[in-house]
Formats: structure tokens, sequence, C-alpha cells
């Protein structure tokens, strides 16, 4: 098999967006390292940097890069591992490859800045600039439309689906319509070696899985790992009503909870009541942090349907 096809062949299941911890001197990155050290022992099949949750927009690109290099030694092959790109420019972008597959990334998940209003010619073109690497490392592409657009482009669907034929291009993140540009990606792209995954919702890779989406970045399995793979277990041995409940039992509460707190820091509770990081501060500097009896509340929460 061409290292491609087994990235792609590992590319299943759930994946973990990794937050990441911040003490009063940036990055604590040994933090980051035992916990994602837990995370591979506790039978984690993929753990993603990604511009969301791992907060991209407050880390400078020496971050980035020792990032990638911290958490490529902490994995060490145990789970599949796939960093992401900053906004940049495509010779930066290079570099940037070469690094990843020194440090031990199985894929690299390349960001183009979301404030660019989306085109087809923007697409093409940047990737058109990465031909002849000077590494075999595969890449993952992106999909997010921020403010620009309500719904998939047929210009950009149909550049996705051509760079979707590369062989050395093996899937992308939905972070579009989680079901309208979820659906048109995985349906334009089900003749290729390639996968489509789903943005964030256990929800969504119930209907995604029965189309042919193999992953799915779940709000469990930052804390829960045995959750999420029983979850994705239900639905490769197809029973659908297990999986179902499963969403009721765990997920639907957890997004309940969510839309009272700030997210980041919800997670990042979670990882702190496990013993990994010595807070839940997030990146933003202008956005608190849960605490007092709020963070009470939060922690009664995790301890009483997950016994954290």
């Amino acid at each position: 098999m061409t290292r491609a096809e087994t990235s792609l062949a590992r590319l299943r299941g759930p994946v973990v967006p990794l937050n990441i911890c911040f003490g009063d001197n940036g990055v604590d990155f040994n933090a980051v390292g035992n916990y994602v050290d837990w995370l591979c022992n506790n039978q984690t099949p993929v753990i993603l940097l990604t511009y969301g949750s791992t907060e991209f927009a407050w880390l400078t690109d020496d971050d980035l890069w020792q990032l990638t290099e911290h958490v490529g030694r902490a994995v060490d092959g145990r789970s599949m591992y796939i960093t992401s790109t900053g906004f940049w420019l495509p010779g930066q972008t290079r570099e940037f490859l070469k690094h990843a597959n020194a440090c031990g990334a199985d894929a690299v998940k390349i960001q183009i800045d979301g404030w660019d209003s989306p085109s087809a010619a923007l697409i093409e073109g940047y990737f058109n600039d990465l031909t002849d690497l000077d590494t075999d490392i595969p890449i993952l592409l992106w999909w997010h439309p921020l403010r620009w657009t309500a719904m998939l482009p047929a210009d950009v669907l149909e550049a996705f689906c051509n760079l979707a034929k590369r062989p050395n291009i093996i899937g992308m993140k939905n972070d579009g319509d989680a079901f309208y540009d979820y659906k048109a990606l995985i349906r334009g792209t089900v003749d290729e070696d390639f996968a489509v995954i789903s943005g964030g919702l256990m929800q969504n890779m119930l209907y995604g899985y029965s189309l042919g989406s193999p992953a799915y970045l779940c709000p469990i399995a930052p804390f829960k790992p045995n959750i999420a793979n029983q979850f994705y277990a239900h639905l490769v041995a197809g029973q659908w009503e297990q999986a179902q409940q499963m969403i009721y039992d765990y997920e639907e509460p957890v997004m309940e909870i969510a839309g009272q707190h700030n997210w980041l820091s919800l997670m990042k509770t979670a990882i702190m009541m496990l013993g990994f990081y010595p807070n839940n501060r997030v990146g933003n500097p202008s956005r608190t942090c849960i605490e007092g009896e709020a963070l009470n509340q939060v922690k009664q929460f995790y301890h009483d349907l997950f016994q954290l």
C-alpha cells in the first residue's frame, strides 16, 4: 500500500480535535503531551490539530511548529495524527509539510484563509502551487464558508471533487452545513479514495456513515474515548437504534449545557477534571473561562453523567 492508502485506511472512527492548555507563559506543551499520551492509551483512533478547537487564532507560527512536534512525540504512532497549517502562502505551507512529516504526522489538513471569498479558482490555484512536493505526507482539505455563503457553491464543490482525484489528497473536514454540504461532499467524492469527515456531532455521523463518511469529530471523545468508540462500533454493526440511544444519553445533554457556556472552556474543564490541565483557560484574552458557581455546576454535570 502507498502511504496515502495506509493513512486513508486509518482514518476511521471518532476524531479528537485537540484542545490545548494555556499557562501564564503561553502554551503548556508538557501538559498537552501528557493529555495526548492518555488519549492514545485509551484507544483514540485519530487526533487532530485544527483551527477552532486548537485555537490557531491565538497561536504564533512558532507555537504551531512546536505544538506539531510535541504532539507527534507524544502520539508516537499509536493513533493517527493529523496536524494543520496556518493561513499561509504556499511556500510556507511547503516548509510546514516537511516539518510535519519529520515530526511523525500521518497527514496535514491544509487550511486556506476562510476570510477570502471561496471560489474554485482560489482553491485549485492554491493546490496547484503545491505540486512536486518534497514529501509524500498525505493531505486533507477543509471546507469552512464562514459568512460568505449559506451553502456550498457549485464551483467550489467541483473544485473539491477534482482535488479528491489526486493520490496524495485523502480526505477533508467539513465545517460547512452539517447536512447539505456534508451530503454533497460525500456523494461528489464517493468514487474516489477519499474520506469526508463530519465536523462535530454524533448525530451528523449517524446520517453520514450510511452515505460513506468514515470518521467524525465527537464532543464526547476528548474526555470519554470509550463512549465515542462504542458509538462508532454500533454504526459499523448496523445497530442504528443503539447508536441513536447513545446520542440521547450523552450527546444531547452535553450540547444542552454547551449552550450556556464557552465551548472551549467547557471541554477544557473536563480535561482539567481528568487531571491533565491545571486550568480551563482559553487563548482569547477577552473571553472568560468557566469559574465560580458555574464551574461547580459544570463539574457536577460531568460527575453525574460521565463519572469524571
